[in-house]
């Protein structure tokens, strides 16, 4: 009777697993980022767009047109982690694409890792900065590792971010030779990668207006000029990964990994994380360029819309889930503030540590209190305070002081002010800030500011601005639907994970940050 009863109890426990085993999961997730793509244009622009592309993701998936990041100071890369981790910088580790290594006092690259060898490149790149855990590793921890994970982006920091600490293939462009390259870190450069690279030279690119003239938007009282632009070999590669051009070539390079590998051809999950263009043409502003963003978001349509073709044809889209999101910011460099004589103006962060050690060394003696500026951030030299015997919270308290005098500066932020219970305005602070990277001090300027740093070269820092972009989520059963709320970044690894039923990443939440 004794045994019996085991037997029920065993045959009892075994049911769940056995069900869990025989949910069927997408054979591809297709994780698309589009770096800068704003809501306002997507729909500004959908006139000119054809019905297999940005419409057939929007008429027919679940869309979040309201979607932000619930921290500070956006750049692509931070976007980029907390869109593959769920996360914000302050548990990711990645507040930009650069920041100032306490240690050396070098600004570093958020994926730059001198353990690894370059493929195709001498400068070799890695998830080791990446502090959490992303979807793609919990793909393919849920696989066991048999999942083919694969990360394509014109940028090596998108790309690495995407892909993760445990992807297959991760490729981006060299902006200096224009070869598709890679790190040691993932292993072998794939054979149909280097294929590709053998004919890199012998394609010139030309880019023009897709379409009629009077068929584009008109934004103010001068009809838009046409314009040429031509790309060959390794010439102006920066200027080309910010045309439509680039886009064109992702798609290849995607279409080319579908080809050559197994993925999506067999009942376990595999993810290729693709990043896209529809900023600014090569540094200018919407007012001076208005053309090339639209032509951008049209081309990128057809891009998408031959993509999600190829994807129907030899895989069927109802074994796919397909995800958009943006890295949701715009560069700003229009200069238009003091024309139009709006509030404007820049600070120069190399004068304001000068002025500051020259302020601190009347305080507390003489000395260089500040070891290093960047960006808007202010770091100091710890040992030195503690070696004159000047408390670090007086000498915070006077920077605070001296800094708020300066015009143009709105507030001033320091750790000591992040802790305990927070309102929401502070905790959005705290999100972008990351004990080991960030500085001890760090600015927020007026509306229209701009930092500037002369040692540096930098004319001026490029002034991102958040904007609302789409979140969106197409196939695999997913019912048509508009989320209209206010939607965090975070929500959508967590959407992932329950499609490809597997564990969201260990530090997501579905709370807001």
């Amino acid at each position: 009777m004794r045994i019996k009863y085991c037997l029920i109890l065993l045959c009892l426990a075994v049911l769940p697993l056995r069900a869990q085993q025989n949910i069927s999961s997408p054979k591809l997730y297709i994780n698309i980022t589009v770096d800068q793509l704003r809501t306002d244009f997507l729909y500004e622009f959908s006139n000119m767009y054809g019905e297999d592309g940005f419409k057939r993701l929007l008429s027919g998936g679940r869309v979040y047109p309201n979607s932000y990041y619930s921290f500070d100071n956006i750049d692509r890369a931070s976007a980029m982690a907390t869109l593959s981790t769920g996360t914000v910088p302050y548990v990711n580790g990645i507040v930009g694409e650069n920041w100032l290594d306490r240690t050396s006092l070098r600004i570093v690259n958020c994926v730059e890792d001198h353990k690894c060898k370059g493929l195709y490149t001498n400068y070799p790149k890695s998830p080791s900065k990446l502090k959490a855990i992303t979807v793609t590793d919990e793909i393919k921890r849920a696989t066991r590792g048999n999942a083919i994970v694969c990360a394509i982006a014109p940028e090596e920091d998108a790309a690495v971010l995407s892909g993760g600490h445990a992807a297959d293939a991760v490729l981006w462009k060299s902006n200096i030779t224009g070869y598709w390259c890679s790190s040691s870190y993932y292993g072998l450069f794939p054979d149909w990668v280097a294929a590709k690279n053998k004919d890199i030279y012998n394609r010139p690119s030309k880019w023009e207006p897709l379409l009629p003239m009077s068929e584009y938007n008109n934004f103010g009282d001068e009809i838009p000029l046409p314009f040429s632009y031509s790309f060959n070999g390794k010439q102006n590669i920066d200027r080309y990964k910010t045309s439509a051009c680039i886009n064109e070539e992702v798609n290849e390079m995607a279409i080319a990994f579908l080809e050559s590998t197994e993925a999506g051809k067999d009942e376990i999950s595999d993810c290729l994380a693709l990043t896209y263009y529809a900023g600014n043409y090569a540094g200018n502003s919407m007012e001076d360029r208005p053309l090339e963003v639209q032509d951008i978001y049209v081309r990128l349509d057809r891009n998408i819309a031959a993509l999600l073709d190829y994807v129907d044809k030899h895989i069927g889209m109802e074994n796919v889930v397909v995800t958009v999101a943006s890295t949701g910011y715009v560069v700003e460099n229009s200069e238009d503030g003091t024309k139009y004589r709006l509030p404007s103006g820049k600070i120069y962060m190399d004068r304001v540590q000068g002025l500051l050690n020259v302020f601190l060394g009347a305080k507390f003696g003489k000395g260089d209190y500040v070891e290093g500026v960047y960006g808007p951030q202010i770091y100091l030299d710890n040992k030195l305070i503690e070696r004159l015997g000047a408390d670090k919270l007086d000498v915070v308290s006077h920077t605070i002081e001296f800094l708020k005098s300066m015009e143009g500066v709105e507030d001033v932020f320091t750790i000591y002010r992040l802790g305990g219970m927070l309102s929401p305005e502070m905790q959005y602070v705290k999100n972008g800030f990351y004990p080991g990277s960030s500085g001890d001090l760090w600015i927020r300027l007026m509306p229209g500011w701009k930092v500037v740093n002369d040692v540096l070269s930098e004319s001026s820092m490029t002034y991102r601005t958040p904007v609302m972009f789409p979140m969106i989520i197409y196939g695999s059963a997913t019912k048509p639907e508009v989320v209209e709320k206010m939607t965090p970044a975070n929500v959508l690894p967590a959407e992932v994970a329950r499609m490809l039923h597997i564990r969201r990443p260990n530090d997501n939440s579905l709370r807001v940050f």
